[in-house]
């Protein structure tokens, strides 16, 4: 099975609702694209405070219950160039299969299961990359979200990168 290499990105943005940075639901079956999801990589950067604070986040997953809003963003291509991501942004990932979103501005209803839990400085930012062996497989018609675990002192200049690998 081969996979194309993504990233669910948003650049400098003030934190909505639910303090959900980026979300994506892995299409319904594993033959077709992005049904199989790997979570390579995620970056967390914060430019609107140089006061030091210490910040909760989580990878995890989401169930589909409840109202869950995002800004429609669809992963950007990285490799190989010129193909597409199996993934749409949509304002509604948990509505239906092989979505994705950043920057929650409604989460109500949905139940959070953790998968990896972290803390970082604000000033610092969070990198984390894991082992290939460490990485997170996603299966069809799963919700993967990366969050916040409380809303931070400071929502705005927020940016952040969830590196993927898609099934094709």
């Amino acid at each position: 099975m081969g996979y194309r290499f993504t990233v669910l990105s948003a650049e400098n943005v003030t934190l909505g609702t639910g303090n959900v940075l980026a979300a994506f639901q892995t299409a319904a079956s594993a033959a077709t694209a992005a049904g199989i999801v790997k979570v390579k990589r995620v970056e967390i950067t914060q430019n609107g405070s140089t006061t030091l604070a210490m910040i909760r986040g989580q990878l995890g997953t989401r169930d589909l219950a409840g109202t869950f809003t995002t800004t429609a963003t669809t992963p950007v291509n990285i490799s190989p160039i010129g193909a597409g991501s199996g993934l749409a942004g949509n304002v509604a990932p948990a509505g239906g299969a092989a979505r994705s979103g950043t920057n929650s501005s409604a989460d109500s209803g949905g139940t959070y299961t953790g998968i990896h839990n972290f803390n970082f400085a604000n000033t610092s930012g969070y990198l984390w990359k894991p082992d290939p062996e460490e990485e997170i497989y996603v299966p069809p018609g799963v919700m993967f979200i990366v969050r916040l675990l409380a809303t931070p002192g400071t929502t705005t200049g927020w940016t952040f990168s969830v590196f993927l690998g898609e099934n094709v």
